[in-house]
């Protein structure tokens, strides 16, 4: 009876421990994104730019193609696109081809979930890479299939972990945050 009640608490300490794993305050850099809500970045990303994350509500993602991938969102009530950010900080000296941007989508359901995705299963949640600089041969979007996602998807909040390897070269390999 007495080792009865030891397990028990012992239980019940790893329920609270797992439970406040993503509902604790994440450690971190808090930033606002463009919407006014709390973004916190996580993984140490490169500093000579600024990185942001969105949750798009009543959303999915269409990805379309012609001759390259391209995704679009609309509207639909039972899913919530998450956008990622990093844009690299131009030059101080103004010129035409001086930008670079890496972008990370995927599609979720808009109910409460936790989940990882692994290599194949990624196409599960649509992830694109997307790279937008003067590179020949590398801008554009890409479907990611190695790597890892791991998402806690909460009403108020959904925190992300991602692990990927880009088809083409990329600033970006690892990212964790929260988005509001």
């Amino acid at each position: 009876m007495e080792n009865n009640n030891k397990m028990k608490k012992v239980l019940a300490l790893i329920a609270m421990a797992t439970l406040m794993s993503c509902a604790s305050k994440p450690k971190g850099v808090e930033t606002t994104n463009w919407l006014g809500k709390k973004v916190t970045l996580v993984s140490q990303n490169p500093e000579e730019g600024t990185h942001t994350a969105e949750r798009k509500n009543h959303t999915s993602l269409s990805l379309q193609a012609t001759n390259s991938l391209h995704p679009v969102t609309m509207y639909d009530p039972e899913k919530m696109v998450i956008v990622y950010e990093y844009t690299k900080k131009s030059s101080a000296e103004s010129h035409a081809d001086d930008f670079y941007r890496e972008e990370i989508y995927f599609e979720i359901p808009a109910e409460a979930f936790k989940k990882t995705y692994k290599d194949a299963a990624l196409q599960d949640v649509k992830l694109i890479f997307g790279k937008h600089c003067y590179c020949k041969g590398e801008a554009g979007y890409y479907r990611i299939t190695e790597g890892m996602l791991k998402v806690d998807h909460k009403e108020d909040n959904t925190c992300v972990s991602l692990t990927f390897k880009a088809p083409v070269n990329s600033e970006l390999h690892t990212i964790e945050f929260t988005v509001e």
